[in-house]
């Protein structure tokens, strides 16, 4: 009624995702992301450390209609500076070269996990991209294919979320027919307590699931 009535107001939903660890499957809202989606004209960001966390929220001050921003639990390294700027429908580039073989794409722990993937292809000799999706609605689709096909058009998205309504079906929706090959690692079931790095781990969206997910791709 919110999202059909244009009331102007933003949603903060916290601790989301297996990474929540020990609260368990009631506590891990996998489905978020899919039923903000699903809402006309609606906003959706998720900021993946402390600086763009407090630059999207100002941000969502300043817009109008129905904005949901997506935190996380655990304590993730600081990746921006303060003058950094966090616009709608855009993204980030953390990690690129000229001889780029695979865009790997995350958004809260998920990127610092495709960070950690992107390093470890380094010392192979492997190229990756690394794309921080921190507005997920609206995707700005048509840039995000450009860079695609100029970094390897191999798309790997790791997403703390159920596959059905997250990032990576969204992605492989907006690319269909482009020639740009989308490969996604999701939470599949129902997910059970432990330590978020053993739950990350456990259900393939950690930097090891994604160094696997390279391999005959």
């Amino acid at each position: 009624m919110a999202g059909l009535s244009s009331a102007n107001l933003t949603v903060c939903g916290s601790h989301a995702g297996v990474s929540i660890g020990e609260d368990g499957a009631s506590q891990m809202g996998l489905e978020d992301i899919a039923l903000f989606r699903a809402i006309p004209n609606s906003i959706i960001f998720y900021p993946s450390d402390a600086v763009s966390a407090e630059k999207i929220v100002e941000q969502c001050s300043q817009l109008k209609g129905i904005k949901y921003i997506r935190t996380t639990r655990g304590k993730t390294p600081v990746l921006y500076s303060q003058k950094e700027e966090f616009p709608i429908n855009d993204f980030k580039v953390l990690k690129q070269s000229s001889n780029d073989k695979f865009v790997l794409v995350g958004a809260g722990i998920t990127l610092h996990e495709a960070l950690k993937a992107h390093e470890e292809l380094k010392k192979n000799n492997i190229g990756t991209a690394v794309v921080d999706l921190y507005c997920v609605k609206p995707f700005n689709a048509k840039k995000f294919e450009a860079f695609a096909k100029a970094h390897g058009s191999k798309v790997i998205v790791a997403e703390d979320h159920f596959k059905e309504g997250g990032m990576g079906e969204m992605i492989a929706a907006e690319l269909n027919n482009s020639g740009i090959k989308v490969k996604i690692l999701a939470i599949e079931g129902i997910a059970h307590s432990g330590k978020p790095e053993e739950l990350i781990h456990k259900y393939g969206v950690d930097f090891e699931a994604i160094l696997r997910s390279t391999k005959g791709f």
